[in-house]
């Protein structure tokens, strides 16, 4: 990479998983000369490894803040779904599969929940386990769900393969294997971004390195809270149309995709950056999956694996300037909630550096606002 790739440029990002992506493209599309920096290769950390649910996971844990955010961003997908496959040719396979929860003692719906989910614009259905096993042939439940029929879905490599093309398109400049290791400055403003390839000049750079963004910021003398979280996942060859709406019980998930193959997640475990897998997890989702879902039991596991979700406090993510570091910012931190996220996160960051207006309220994105102590038991 040469320094003049750099220089002139209005923006650079830092992570090139799903919320830097669409970040860069947003940005592009209202004007700015943007350039990404990704340590490794484009979207195979966390965007890639999870399980593309567009939903918060329980909706009615989470704090107002994330569940504004992940509502207009649910909103955004359908649209930005159509552009991509319009403009690049790749289907990222959007799907407004529905989500079942099943209720298994541990984990209750609470009894006042449709009204709750009214309120939040989403029409919930609580049925009996009858009721359930009709609307999903092969589910064997023996307690109340929930049924979730706004809950969607999106393939998400092929959502991260179709971002890198649009963003190429656009004029976006993405450099792999170029690690930032910290920021300089001069009497409070950004000046540099120093990486494994020397350091460049840089005026506004945006941090979107989720695990990581802990860490590197650390570097910097700036705390922000995120912690890598490790979750496992498998895939089973299925068939398709056998399983035809998401499935959730407790912290564990089924995702069907069009073509047969389901994804099985997920665990949640705080061992730093280890991507490594256990037979413990591949046996955990095996059980889990083989007895809300019996048809499955014969479909073989083709693959499993691990990624590191970008923990923090209440699954709220950083999103805005970093105070005392003119030109800085975040757009980190968003647990679970990534994919869900990216598009809600892209127009905030547009708003603060573009002057767009905002759909919703930004401050309780604001790297300084106050956040919940994080809860690793969580489901997702």
């Amino acid at each position: 990479m040469e320094t003049r790739d750099i220089v002139g440029q209005d923006v650079v990002l830092v992570g090139a998983g799903a919320v830097g992506l669409v970040s860069a493209m947003v940005l592009a599309e209202a004007g700015m000369r943007v350039t990404l920096l990704e340590k490794g290769r484009v979207g195979q950390e966390a965007s890639w490894a999870g399980g593309g649910i567009l939903s918060p996971l329980f909706p009615w844990r989470y704090p107002p803040e994330l569940l504004r955010l992940s509502g207009y961003s649910m909103d955004l997908y359908p649209r930005l779904a159509a552009e991509l496959q319009r403009h690049t040719g790749i289907d990222p396979e959007w799907e407004p599969s529905g989500l079942i929860i099943l209720d298994d003692g541990a984990q209750r719906i609470p009894a006042d929940v449709v009204p709750w989910g009214a309120a939040w614009g989403h029409r919930w259905v609580l049925e009996g386990a009858a009721a359930a096993q009709e609307r999903q042939a092969g589910l064997r439940a023996s307690a109340p769900a929930l049924w979730c029929p706004e809950v969607a879905q999106i393939r998400n490599p092929r959502l991260l393969a179709a971002l890198v093309v649009r963003c190429r398109q656009l004029g976006v400049l993405i450099r792999e294997d170029v690690a930032v290791q910290g920021f300089a400055q001069r009497k409070g403003r950004l000046t540099s971004v120093e990486t494994s390839r020397g350091s460049l000049p840089a005026g506004r750079v945006v941090v979107t390195a989720g695990a990581w963004t802990g860490r590197l910021l650390g570097h910097a003398g700036i705390p922000v809270a995120i912690e890598p979280v490790r979750g496992q996942m498998l895939l089973l060859q299925g068939q398709p149309g056998a399983l035809q709406h998401i499935l959730m019980r407790n912290t564990h998930y089924m995702v069907p995709r069009r073509d047969g193959l389901i994804l099985v997640g997920s665990t949640s475990e705080a061992v730093g950056f280890d991507k490594g897998v256990t037979e413990e997890a591949r046996a955990a989702l095996l059980a889990f999956a083989r007895e809300v879902f019996p048809p499955c039991r014969p479909y073989p596991v083709l693959r499993q694996w691990a990624g590191l979700r970008p923990g923090s406090h209440a699954s709220v993510p950083y999103i805005g300037a970093i105070a005392g570091w003119e030109g800085l910012y975040v757009a980190a931190g968003h647990f679970r909630y990534g994919l869900t996220n990216a598009p809600a996160t892209a127009q905030l960051l547009t708003h603060a550096l573009v002057g767009q207006p905002a759909a919703i309220d930004p401050s309780p994105y604001w790297p300084g606002a106050e956040r919940k102590k994080l809860d690793l038991s969580d489901p997702g």
